[in-house]
């Protein structure tokens, strides 16, 4: 059908972000010949206003309903959203008008990896390209991926000094190790050495962008099973990269939860008592529909996720310029870190000399930077301490919003935070000793 290659992964590691991102699958910021009420939806969506988007995106919609351009775009946005049945429709009625358009094909291929219809992606995926995650999902076969078992809630405390949340976990039922829950990755990722411990089987290769837009690559494997205490989770597709890193001896782990395991649960990641809390969805947390600032002590918002499983929330400083960012808990001592284009925007000043950081693809050069302060969820956090990184701008501009940079462990370590999934919803909360 003429598609292009859908597929391009990309890692950073040294905050350790891992995405496996579709090519085509996010929302386009330009086309040729565009109508102008989609010219318009785009320009709302250059400012992070989904909701605008998607209403002028719906009026060129029912104005021109054989046209794909324009549900594409209500797909898109509805898949960031967490609205699937509604991003199901919308690219359906895309592919309808055009069969052959990459982006809406790459789409649904991520709605339906994440509904668990590996069969569907996989067909999909051939088509634009991506053999090797093809092969990997057709490997399911009618197996249902991420089956749990156990209690509807397990609680597991953190392991080592670090900031970050490393949880212990027995892998294929054999070999116990330490995990990295990390929101910035969208896989569950496995150690070389540990992959090759456990005899797990690889099935091919995938391109990995790393930190510092270095290259890098990744096999791709089907894991049997994870057990986090009382609770297994059993046919899960995994990357396998090499996570080795001689400098961070202080806090050793052989895997990391990406946003795809986490996203089937509510997360609750409790920094002043170092504890990770996994409930399954439907099973209560947060109220629906409650207040997005609740009292000084509890704030909510709504959370996007792009179609690379990036965990979007909106920020703000001081001035009163707002930016979209992710939640990134695998960055260690970071609490923020900008694009270059963000911090140009705020109108911070970048040293002239910087410090250097190591990822899966190389070093990188990162420049220090003191942001007065950070406004989050009704929260107020003065005099942040953060960094002006490299993002590739697959990252910064290819993901559908437009994101200025991440929120780490650094940021979030006063609070309890919850990562409510099935309901799009992100909550703090502080302990009653704080203020």
């Amino acid at each position: 059908m003429g598609w292009r290659n859908g597929l391009e992964a990309a890692v950073r590691l040294g905050g350790l972000m891992f995405l496996l991102i579709l090519a085509g699958g996010t929302i386009p910021a330009r086309a040729a010949n565009s109508p102008g009420l989609l010219d318009e939806a785009r320009h709302c969506l250059t400012e992070g206003n989904l909701d605008e988007a998607a209403r002028l995106a719906g009026k060129q919609a029912a104005l021109h309903p054989a046209e794909g351009e324009s549900w594409r775009l209500l797909g898109a946005i509805a898949l960031e959203q967490g609205r699937m049945p509604q991003a199901q429709r919308a690219l359906a009625r895309a592919l309808r008008a055009d069969g052959a358009d990459p982006e809406a094909a790459a789409l649904m291929a991520t709605l339906w990896r994440r509904e668990g219809r590996f069969s569907d992606a996989a067909n999909l995926l051939r088509r634009l390209g991506g053999e090797a995650e093809a092969e990997q999902l057709a490997g399911f076969r009618d197996v249902a991926p991420f089956r749990q078992s156990g209690p509807d809630e397990v609680g597991l405390d953190w392991v080592g000094p670090g900031l970050r949340p490393v949880v212990r976990i027995l892998v294929a039922g054999r070999r116990s190790a330490n995990f990295l829950v990390d929101t910035g990755s969208s896989c569950v990722v496995l150690d070389r050495r540990l992959a090759e411990e456990i005899h797990l089987p690889t099935v091919g290769s995938a391109p990995l962008l790393g930190a510092g837009a270095k290259k890098a690559n990744g096999k791709l494997g089907r894991l049997n099973s994870l057990q986090l205490g009382a609770v297994k989770v059993q046919n899960i597709p995994v990357v396998v990269v090499d996570l080795h890193r001689p400098e961070k001896t202080s806090e050793p782990f052989e895997g990391i939860l990406g946003s795809e395991f986490l996203q089937r649960f509510v997360v609750t990641l409790d920094y002043p008592k170092r504890q990770l809390s996994l409930q399954k969805a439907g099973r209560g947390a947060m109220a629906e529909g409650s207040r997005r600032v609740i009292g000084r002590r509890f704030a909510d918002v709504p959370l996007r996720l792009t179609p690379g499983g990036l965990v979007v929330v909106p920020m703000e400083v001081s001035s009163g310029e707002k930016l979209l960012v992710f939640l990134d808990t695998g960055a260690a001592e970071t609490a923020l870190a900008l694009s270059r284009g963000a911090a140009t925007r705020l109108g911070l000043k970048a040293p002239s000399h910087g410090d250097s950081y190591s990822g899966v693809g190389g070093r990188y050069l990162a420049l220090p930077i003191l942001v007065g302060e950070v406004r989050f969820a009704g929260f107020s956090v003065h005099n942040v301490l953060g960094v002006i990184a490299p993002f590739p701008p697959r990252i910064s501009r290819g993901e559908g919003l437009p994101l200025g940079g991440f929120l780490g462990s650094g940021f979030c370590r006063p609070f309890r935070v919850t990562i409510d999934f099935p309901r799009m919803r992100l909550r703090l909360s502080l302990p009653e000793n704080e203020t």
